[in-house]
């Protein structure tokens, strides 16, 4: 064609990581050490132990369901799904047997931490807060519950936002276990020794407040930029096109189809 051929590239291996390693990575692991290789993290307050600062992680049950959601009135169990992506989605459970007795005690309530045990390595140790569910949902046996000390020193939304930190992720990447790349595990005890900075509760507040103004500032902007795009292509049409130029055009398509 007239071009010449490009550079022959030396016969050689790359070393990108080692394969004992290889079920955990990660899109963003890989964009933190490609873009922030050398920085250093001092945190500001004292570190903590998650088992020092809650009573306990409980667990549910999961016995064979119905493949459908619980239907109104009716118990159901969660799906892991409730609580994958750090969003509690009350939509992913199955409707409980009528054959089966529910167990009050593990139904889901307003308030609660749920923290996934188990799953693909990227959604191990998801957590969600429950701000608002319907009633009849029990957890199963995948996910964990909080259970908060009566003076507890931690909020509840304040760990749900402590268990996305990057640093308590890769404490719980390196702690996973199972053979099975689709369905990894962690125990109860390596995740109460997860280790994290604590504020004190004013402050742990204010990070709270100061961090939901800027998911609805940066919500609110992707709504304009949506807005602009739609608004900038109906410019851009119309210099285009008259009316009855796009009519005819779409005429033209419809009829062809």
């Amino acid at each position: 064609m007239g071009v010449a051929a490009p550079p022959v590239f030396p016969d050689r291996p790359v070393f990108v990581a080692r394969f004992k390693d290889i079920e955990r990575w990660s899109h963003d692991g890989i964009l933190r050490a490609a873009s922030q290789p050398n920085i250093s993290r001092t945190q500001t307050w004292p570190l903590t132990r998650l088992g020092n600062v809650i009573a306990d992680l409980e667990n549910g049950w999961s016995p064979k369901c119905h493949d459908h959601q619980a239907r109104e009135g009716q118990w159901g169990v969660l799906k892991l799904g409730a609580v994958s992506f750090g969003i509690f989605n009350e939509s992913q459970n199955k409707e409980l047997p009528e054959r089966l007795k529910p167990r009050p005690a593990y139904e889901v309530r307003n308030g609660d931490v749920l923290i996934s045990r188990a799953n693909v390595v990227r959604y191990v140790g998801a957590c969600a807060y429950v701000e608002e569910t319907r009633p009849k949902l029990m957890l199963c046996d995948k996910i964990f519950r909080v259970r908060f000390l009566k003076s507890s020193k931690l909020l509840p939304q304040f760990l749900t936002e402590i268990m996305r930190l990057p640093s308590v992720r890769e404490q719980i990447e390196t702690r996973l276990t199972g053979t099975s790349p689709t369905m990894k595990n962690i125990s109860k005890p390596a995740l109460l020794d997860l280790r994290f900075p604590l504020p004190e509760l004013n402050d742990q507040r204010s990070l709270i407040t100061d961090l939901t103004t800027g998911r609805q500032t940066a919500t609110t902007k992707r709504t304009e930029a949506q807005t602009l795009r739609a608004s900038a292509w109906a410019v851009f049409e119309s210099a285009l096109f008259t009316a009855s130029d796009a009519a005819e055009i779409s005429a033209e398509v419809e009829s062809a189809s």
